[in-house]
């Protein structure tokens, strides 16, 4: 089969790359990443739990005399009950308590008493929709295969919105939770798409830049949760929740407002949705369309071809063509077939095995290192508004240095640069602690080594984001990207173990997550650089560059 002359990324640059239509489609899906922030961390201001103790009795008429005179000192989750007699005090018991006095009574935790006894259930307010994240991981970005990156995008948001307005009228605690659970898998279905359908929106030099923007307009999101918490400090959680998912109401317009990936429509067949897409493209851009349709149609020339050359005739070909050559799409899209693939076809290749292994296990490394030193770091002192704000501003700086990394460095050598900095970093920070354990200025330093690990796993994070579905083809790109979301999930499930792990030994979590980012450096020395290469539409188009650097190296 004869190379490509032209690839679909050629579309994008005669369209102009930083073109009005592009720009307005990439900043639909960057200010979506807001409510997709919204929706994991609300529950940091709906759900806090604010100082409180016992709601301790009035001593009644039973349990006082003139000899007797009982008195109750409240604390966290009991009161103690004593008797006085003259200058004595005589404790008589302990009573667990039955209902609390909060410093602030405006949050579902102090309205559902989830403290004490029940802050099991706070803290699985967040466990759930972690686990949705890991299910939506799964299932939305398979469906998004096979539906579509758009359809599955929109629905997704309009279930964010549907489950954050249902959440803010919970009648109790389970239904919140079940809420939480629902609202989780949604996210996913938000994120992994939109992950997607911005890196299919611009050619290999330009697509680079998407990762970091889209981590940048998360971290945005962050910082946002902190004014609108601030705001309502005083109100009701319930319309603090309605106005979360307020954010959300374009959701019912987007339809009208996102396009769908042109490279999803022409690898599954669907040719005039394509071609009136580009066609509104060209418009939008102020380009003459006639220069890019001989190249779409090349493009989809070559790609039936490779489709159905194994059940066609070359006359059985040209017969679907028209009177200037071309392929007749009416005609094309009834015989063609359309590749699709799952994880096990992934998996019987040798090359893509072994790479979507070393991805796995860096995904779990980057998510349980993150949330693990967020979980074990110092709290900061002060207002917890301005402290959740500026913890959203602390991941700016790594996701600006990757914009002049991803193409000066390629993702392999700047994911590799990030995981080294986070596994050094780390731990040094180990060494000081335990070599000079008890010295303040150690101490200091160690911890200026742990905000530069934290500061190497953001980075981490946002280039394996951008990684993964780059080597993938066009039909599994966005069931590759959920996949390894979920998988990380089990690294963000064990994090909170780390936490445990620092009262034994503060050096214990640094050694751990150090060591774990060192072996991921190693083992991506394995991978191949996809900085250069158009992405893949099948298998074969990634064996072909795959096995063209690796035959440069040797």
């Amino acid at each position: 089969m004869q190379r490509r002359a032209h690839e679909l990324d050629d579309i994008w640059r005669i369209l102009k790359p930083w073109g009005k239509f592009q720009i307005g489609q990439l900043v639909l899906v960057l200010v979506d990443y807001i409510p997709a922030a919204f929706a994991i961390l609300s529950a940091v201001f709906t759900g806090y739990i604010p100082e409180y103790e016992c709601e301790v009795p009035t001593a009644n008429g039973n349990e006082t005399s003139a000899v007797w005179n009982i008195t109750f000192k409240p604390h966290m989750c009991h009161y103690n009950v004593y008797n006085h007699t003259g200058n004595a005090s005589i404790l008589l018991e302990k009573r667990t308590c039955d209902n609390y006095v909060y410093s602030k009574e405006n949050t579902y935790s102090s309205e559902w008493n989830l403290v004490c006894s029940r802050a099991n259930l706070a803290a699985l307010a967040q466990s759930l929709v972690l686990a949705g994240q890991g299910l939506g991981a799964l299932t939305m970005s398979h469906v998004a295969d096979r539906l579509g990156r758009k359809t599955v995008h929109i629905i997704s948001h309009i279930g964010v919105l549907g489950s954050m307005i249902v959440m803010a009228f919970s009648q109790n605690i389970y239904m919140l939770l079940t809420m939480r659970l629902v609202t989780g898998t949604f996210q996913q279905g938000i994120v992994c798409t939109g992950k997607t359908l911005a890196l299919e929106l611009f050619p290999v030099e330009i697509r680079a830049h998407t990762a970091p923007l889209g981590s940048l307009a998360w971290s945005f999101g962050v910082m946002l949760l902190a004014p609108y918490g601030y705001i309502f400090r005083d109100i009701d959680w319930r319309y603090l929740q309605l106005a979360f998912a307020a954010f959300s109401i374009y959701a019912l317009a987007e339809w009208w407002m996102m396009e769908e990936s042109v490279r999803w429509l022409i690898s599954n067949g669907r040719l005039k949705e394509a071609k009136f897409i580009l066609e509104k493209a060209a418009k939008r851009n102020e380009v003459d369309f006639s220069k890019l349709e001989d190249i779409l149609h090349e493009n989809i020339r070559l790609s039936d071809e490779d489709h159905c050359e194994k059940d066609l005739t070359r006359e059985e070909m040209e017969s679907f063509a028209d009177e200037k050559g071309r392929p007749n799409n009416s005609k094309l899209q009834s015989t063609k077939t359309v590749e699709k693939y799952t994880v096990l076809d992934i998996l019987k290749n040798p090359s893509l095995r072994i790479d979507t292994f070393i991805l796995w296990y860096s995904w779990i490394v980057a998510a349980g290192v993150y949330y693990g030193l967020t979980l074990v770091s110092t709290h900061l002192a002060g207002d917890r508004f301005l402290n959740f704000f500026l913890s959203g501003v602390m991941e700016f700086p790594p996701h600006l240095v990757c914009f002049f990394l991803y193409n000066r460095l390629g993702r392999k050598k700047t994911m590799i640069l990030w995981y080294a900095l986070a596994g050094i970093s780390l731990v040094v920070s180990t060494v000081l602690l335990t070599v000079l354990e008890g010295n303040s200025v150690a101490a200091a330093i160690a911890t200026l080594f742990s905000l530069l690990g934290k500061a190497g796993i953001t980075g981490g994070f946002s280039t394996v984001f951008l990684y993964t579905p780059e080597i993938y083809p066009t039909n599994y790109r966005n069931s590759g990207l959920g996949i390894a979301s979920s998988i990380s999930r089990i690294g963000a499930l064990l994090a909170p173990f780390a936490s445990n792990l620092a009262l034994i030994s503060l050096w214990i979590p640094g050694a751990i997550f150090g060591g774990m980012c060192l072996l991921v450096v190693i083992l991506a020395l394995r991978l191949p650089e996809s900085a250069r290469h158009e992405l893949p539409t099948t298998i074969e188009d990634f064996d072909k560059w795959d096995t063209k650097q690796r035959t440069s190296k040797e």
